[in-house]
């Protein structure tokens, strides 16, 4: 096992779409699994306006977003911890910034989530989030 250095990081972090997103409310830790974005100076994400994480981040917006990989024998693995606050977006126009970037994460035409941005941007518990990339680490066996 190994540090990861900055470039094998930000690589890692540009190429998957899948993390874990990690908070804490008054009972303790809680996690959601979500797709994500980024364009090299945060990670936007989201999870469901009014839900547990909503409120998790609305009380305690320090966060940990965790991304792993590893093959099935788990004898190649890979992962990246970002620490950070979150911060929750609100205007229409960030909200839509972070969705295209999504979109472009996974392959996708970066409008394909425009229509998500609006319900988003419409909803008063929205969650959508963006959190910087500034203390983060890897680790790897590979």
């Amino acid at each position: 096992m190994r540090p990861m250095n900055k470039k094998e990081i930000m690589e890692f972090i540009e190429y998957w779409t899948w993390g874990t997103l990690i908070a804490i409310d008054d009972t303790g830790p809680y996690a959601v699994e979500l797709s994500y974005g980024t364009d090299g100076s945060f990670i936007y994400c989201g999870s469901r306006p009014g839900g547990r994480m909503a409120r998790c981040i609305m009380k305690h917006p320090q966060v940990a977003f965790k991304i792993c990989d590893s093959d099935r024998t788990y004898s190649r693995w890979r992962a990246v911890i970002i620490e950070g606050k979150a911060e929750r977006l609100t205007s229409y126009e960030d909200i839509l910034y972070s969705v295209r970037c999504i979109a472009r994460q996974r392959g996708l035409h970066e409008h394909a989530f425009d229509a998500v941005a609006q319900r988003v941007y419409q909803h008063p518990e929205s969650n959508s989030l963006r959190i910087p990339l500034m203390h983060f680490s890897g680790v790897t066996n590979m």
